[in-house]
């Protein structure tokens, strides 16, 4: 009974130790982080997307922001379009067309298909 006390009160101890040793090495990432964002140039390939909604105009592809996969292109713009109330903040919105290329079409909000997609701007 005392051993395992005392293996009890050694391992904790030693957990103690080693939290307090690796938190005094440890670098603030905050302090770092502003430095690195500031310095940091958009890639090449990034220059030829744009997401501005002025952008997004009948003709254009459309890739995914993220990875830069072709999604489809935009066959129409409505700058009243209805959407359900039940799944967007306004009934009415600036919406595209796209034209996915696995064939169907999609009604997307201007403002959210700038978060998620880019159009190539030429």
């Amino acid at each position: 009974m005392r051993s395992t006390r005392r293996i009890h009160h050694v391992t904790l101890g030693l957990l103690i130790g080693l939290t307090v040793k690796a938190g005094a090495q440890a670098k603030p990432i905050a302090a770092s982080a502003p430095k690195a964002a500031a310095t940091a140039k958009p890639a090449q390939a990034d220059l030829l997307y744009s997401g501005r909604e002025r952008d997004f105009t009948v003709g254009k592809t459309v890739y995914l922001r993220s990875s830069k996969t072709r999604i489809g292109v935009i066959r129409a713009t409505d700058p009243n379009h209805a959407f359900p109330p039940k799944f967007f903040p306004a009934g009415h919105m600036k919406a595209v067309l796209i034209r996915h290329t696995d064939g169907p079409f999609d009604w997307v909000p201007v403002e959210r298909a700038v978060r998620i997609y880019v159009v190539n701007k030429q």
